[in-house]
Formats: C-alpha cells, sequence, structure tokens
C-alpha cells in the first residue's frame, strides 16, 4: 500500500512539472510576437512619416532672412490634400520653367481659379510670380514645416 501512496505522489508531482513546462514554453512565445508587433509598428510609423514628409536643401537666398542657402526643411507633402494654401504659408512647389526643380516661397494670394501667385521674401535676389505668374495649386508639392538645420530647430512661419 506504500508503493501506491508513493506513486500518487509522485505522479502529482510530475503532473506539476508539465504545467510549469508549458508555461514557460508560451512565455517566449509572446515575448517574440510582442517584439514582433512593436518592429512592425515601428517599420509602418517610418513608412508613414517617409510617405507624408521629406527634407530639402534650401539653395538660394530668395526666402532670406526667413530660410537661407544651407537650411535643411521639413516638408509636409500632404498638407494640402482636400484644402487650398493660405496666405503666408511657405510652399515647396514645382518650377514651372523647369518642372524638374522645385521653389520654396511664400503664398502672396490665391486666386478663384485656385492658382497661387508666390513670392519670395528676398524681392532682389527671388524668382517667382513676378518673373513666371501664377503657380497652379496642384504644383504645390507641400507646406513646409520646420527648418532644422543649421542653428535651432524653427517653426516656418
Amino acid at each position: 500500500m506504500s508503493r501506491s501512496i508513493a506513486r500518487t505522489r509522485n505522479s502529482r508531482a510530475d503532473v506539476s512539472k508539465y504545467r510549469g513546462d508549458s508555461q514557460s514554453r508560451t512565455t517566449p512565445v509572446l515575448f517574440v510576437l510582442a517584439v514582433a508587433a512593436v518592429v512592425l509598428g515601428l517599420l509602418g510609423s517610418f513608412a508613414w512619416l517617409r510617405w507624408r514628409y521629406s527634407r530639402n536643401e534650401v539653395s538660394g537666398s530668395s526666402m532670406a532672412p526667413a530660410l537661407r542657402p544651407g537650411d535643411w526643411i521639413i516638408v509636409d507633402r500632404q498638407a494640402y490634400r482636400g484644402r487650398l494654401p493660405r496666405r503666408g504659408d511657405v510652399v515647396l512647389a514645382r518650377d514651372p520653367r523647369d518642372p524638374s526643380r522645385e521653389l520654396v516661397k511664400r503664398v502672396d494670394r490665391v486666386d478663384l481659379h485656385g492658382d497661387a501667385w508666390v513670392l519670395g521674401d528676398n524681392e532682389a535676389e527671388s524668382t517667382d510670380s513676378r518673373t513666371f505668374g501664377s503657380v497652379p495649386t496642384d504644383a504645390i508639392a507641400g507646406r513646409v514645416r520646420w527648418r532644422y538645420w543649421p542653428g535651432v530647430p524653427a517653426l516656418v512661419r
């Protein structure tokens, strides 16, 4: 009789060992799933940021003193989905004379047809709507949001 009691006690001990093993097996799986979810979330966020924003370098002095040559800017390429630019917005637009170039200018006005009259802040150094006329709003690539190099990051107004 003592043998059967010993077996029962041992069998219960063996069962508790197996329960512990199944819990220890699920812990690494949950950890791997959590890490995978975080990595996928970061990759998705990075892809969204690359789709929405771009960085560009200012190469001319037409927007001085707000933007100077060598400044780096962040452009919100989705800022004008469903709305027109407003007076005072600093925008990135395709050059009407050479569509492979992009210009940074400030919106002076938007006419009834949706074309924007864009001007540089530095009139003496700027080639803008006074030279090439108004810019169709579909040629506006986005709104300049930040200047981040050199110096202190600043919102561009």
